[in-house]
């Protein structure tokens, strides 16, 4: 029977051992020590799609300090299983488990500063996979630490929040998580003209 499961420390670093480092390129991979440490100040949320004892994909996300939004730090099907609907199943199962109270923001590479025709395929694909499940692409992008980002954004039911709401929650969960490196290496921004207080 398939379910979705809250890891502890002891799921989450078999995980990262047996799994992050494989899937994720070195640059992309956050030190377990900063997941364990973020987990004991309940600031990050890690998830296990299991099938009886199998796990299938994982989620792991970045908490906002006040529970209102979270976003996705890392997110993988296993890799036999990719392409046969399972992280579907997993991010729309998601919806109703995680602790964010208004959802979830999602960062994707941008296809508009791809260098090959493969590569944007590649990004344009990976957002059509999030926005077929339920995300909405928002008009804020980000230049973290020099890769352009799109954000997208999956709310939870009943939450509907404007382009300048959304906007302006992005801005704030980005100068919380990265708030050294804000305005210099984290540079969320719009094309249009939203204000934020």
């Amino acid at each position: 029977m398939k379910q979705i499961k809250k890891l502890q420390q002891d799921d989450l670093k078999q995980i990262y051992k047996a799994h992050i480092r494989e899937d994720f390129p070195r640059n992309e991979r956050r030190p377990y020590s900063s997941m364990e440490k973020m987990t004991n100040e309940g600031k990050y949320a890690s998830y296990g799609y299991y099938d009886d004892n199998r796990l299938l994909a994982y989620a792991c996300y970045i908490l906002t300090e006040d529970g209102m939004y979270a976003l996705l730090d890392y997110f993988a099907v296993i890799p036999e299983l990719r392409g046969h609907g399972t992280g579907s199943e997993f991010l729309q199962k998601l919806e109703g488990t995680l602790p964010a109270k208004n959802g979830a923001f999602i960062e994707a590479e941008s296809p508009d500063t791809a260098k090959s025709d493969e590569e944007v395929a590649f990004r344009q694909k990976r957002i059509h996979f999030y926005l077929s499940n339920g995300a909405v692409l928002t008009n804020t992008k980000c230049l973290l630490f020099g890769v352009d980002y799109n954000i997208l954004y999956i709310g939870r039911s009943g939450i509907n929040l404007s382009v300048g709401q959304l906007h302006c929650a992005v801005q704030d969960l980005y100068r919380e998580i990265y708030r050294p490196f804000y305005g210099r290496l984290c540079k969320p921004y719009v094309s249009n003209e939203n204000q934020c207080p």
